[in-house]
């Protein structure tokens, strides 16, 4: 992701222990979903932000189960993306969206990614991108992503 929200010394922390970082991402997303249900935008971006960009972390360094952190992964950039919505910014909600997207088509074409259940990860993804081009009226700029989607889908899982 592009925009930083954690620091150096919190990102490096977090990446010494798995238990505090799983731990964190627990209490940033609720202080992030208790913001965002509050209407209190800018807190909601500060904890989402940092939840969205410590499941990156924890994507990239820890043992624990790939599907778990791609969940994370999933429900923190979605709400991040919500959230820039409410916020104005449709650059950053497009980006949070496609970025979540991403991940998920790359598990899925890799040797890790085979066999696990993401078809409703990558299916809950495509509806929130097919509401994002909606809203903006670029439906067509979709297509291509949604071919490549089920694409990868008929073939990894079955």
């Amino acid at each position: 992701m592009g925009i930083r929200f954690l620091c150096e010394s919190h990102r490096q922390q977090l990446q010494r222990s798995e238990a505090v970082a799983m731990q964190r991402w627990e209490e940033w997303m609720e202080a992030g979903r208790e913001a965002y249900a509050q209407r209190e935008w800018l807190p909601a971006l500060r904890y989402l932000g940092c939840c969205f960009e410590l499941s990156e972390l924890m994507l990239a360094t820890t043992n624990q189960s790939l599907l778990h952190n791609l969940d994370r992964h999933m429900l923190s950039g979605h709400y991040l993306a919500e959230c820039f919505a409410r916020c104005g910014d449709t650059d950053l909600q497009q980006h949070c969206l496609l970025a979540v997207h991403h991940r998920l088509l790359q598990t899925l074409r890799s040797p890790a990614g085979q066999g696990l259940a993401l078809r409703q990860n990558v299916e809950i993804s495509l509806q929130m991108l097919e509401r994002y081009y909606r809203r903006a009226n670029r439906l067509d700029e979709l297509s291509h992503c949604q071919r490549e989607s089920q694409r990868l889908l008929r073939s990894h899982c079955h």
